[in-house]
């Protein structure tokens, strides 16, 4: 029961594998509270820990209501893992001396909120994502992601190297653990270390995907655990059209008659950004951040939208948590929208995709003409920029109320 809430199956226009796994939690694919989206990174990352609250937390996600949710993510924040919690609520929590150093990697681009949300848990020291921006790869570490329609990604190495500690790679699902496995040896190579840990939403291996991250962990003498919030059997979509759905189309111009009130915000945020890596200051920044953001948003209707843009992402989604918001993300993911019983992925958009123009980008379950207000996040300049394309598709498909926020200079 835990998996089929957690995830349905939809069909991707990819010749390697013919399905996607769409989370009901991860504010992606399709719309999700603010407070339940980030309560699943939360839980993740307190059962990496083994921390008690893990499957309290784990339920919440599963039954519990949006106020419970809320409850919970502010106490999990308040007193995280390996922190002690004072009682004068302006010094928030103090670590514990000899706590258990973590350092975390969120997966590009699906995981990169849920990678925060799993460091906010453990209090991490550092977190990063890896990244297919054009600007780390001159200077990243490529690693492949086997089933992916764009396998190379990257992950910059930081001018320091990695900290010293357990390091936890978090994905939304676990298929083989192929991707997992191919970022660990590169990061081995340079920055070795006794244990890692992959954290998933959902593990749907085979028994020969187990294997691997075992003869991966014997082949380097390390150890490699696995902590998921729950399990599912391996998917069988794997025959192209069987959703009879097809991709969303991109629209040719906005029709004249189109009108919508679009404002800009720019935060000129200057700290490192997180496929940079950011120690425990700089994501604590990131934090106060979101909060000027959603401060200088205002509140929020009902059905109103927080919508992060690819990797971008962990920041629209603390955003959001002051209005309790729905929360989603554009993204590079081919997926066929269909009618078809139970299906997912119901409504979408093709743009020119701000993250890189030479790729279509796309927005699933957004319902632009019935949203009372949708706001969309952008990183910085440049990519605000790119991202006009998005907004007119927003606009052309009935979005009445836009309103961009840009992070970073």
């Amino acid at each position: 029961m835990a998996a089929e809430s957690l995830v349905k199956v939809a069909e991707r226009h990819n010749p390697k594998r013919a399905f996607v796994l769409v989370s009901t939690v991860l504010g992606k694919h399709m719309p999700v509270t603010a407070p339940r989206c980030r309560l699943a990174g939360l839980a993740l990352g307190l059962a990496v820990a083994g921390d008690p609250r893990a499957e309290r937390a784990r339920l919440a996600v599963l039954e519990g209501t949006t106020s419970v949710a809320l409850d919970l993510v502010d106490e999990i924040e308040g007193a995280p893992v390996g922190t002690v919690p004072h009682a004068d609520e302006a010094r928030g929590s103090e670590r514990v001396a000899g706590a258990e150093p973590y350092l975390v990697i969120g997966f590009a681009e699906t995981a990169t909120a849920l990678g925060e949300q799993v460091a906010t848990a453990l209090d991490a020291v550092f977190w990063q994502t890896t990244t297919r921006q054009a600007s780390i790869a001159a200077s990243g570490i490529p690693f492949d992601e086997p089933h992916s329609h764009a396998p190379v990604q990257w992950i910059a190495e930081p001018l320091d190297g990695w900290p010293d500690g357990t390091m936890v790679l978090v994905d939304d699902e676990l298929t083989t653990g192929a991707t997992a496995c191919n970022l660990i040896e590169v990061i081995h190579g340079v920055s070795p270390r006794p244990q890692y840990v992959i954290a998933a939403i959902l593990d749907g291996r085979a028994a020969d995907g187990a294997g691997l991250i075992e003869r991966l962990a014997e082949r380097l003498g390390v150890t490699i655990d696995v902590v998921s919030l729950a399990t599912r059997d391996p998917e069988q979509h794997t025959v192209a059209g069987w959703s009879g759905g097809a991709l969303p189309q991109q629209a040719e111009s906005v029709p004249p008659s189109a009108e919508a009130d679009i404002r800009d915000l720019f935060l000129e945020f200057d700290g490192a950004l997180q496929h940079d890596g950011q120690d425990r200051e700089a994501r604590l920044a990131l934090a106060e951040a979101a909060l000027v953001a959603a401060a200088e948003v205002g509140p929020l209707a009902p059905r109103s939208l927080v919508l992060g843009t690819g990797e971008h992402l962990a920041f629209a989604q603390r955003a959001s948590m002051p209005a309790a918001a729905l929360v989603s993300s554009t993204t590079r993911s081919p997926v066929l929208v269909s009618n078809r019983a139970e299906y997912p992925i119901r409504d979408g958009l093709a743009f020119a995709n701000p993250d890189d123009l030479a790729v279509p980008g796309f927005a699933y379950n957004v319902h632009p003409a019935d949203r009372p207000s949708i706001v969309v996040h952008f990183q910085d300049g440049d990519h605000r920029e790119r991202g006009q394309a998005l907004l007119d598709a927003l606009v052309a498909a009935g979005a009445r109320d836009l309103t961009a926020v840009t992070l970073a200079p």
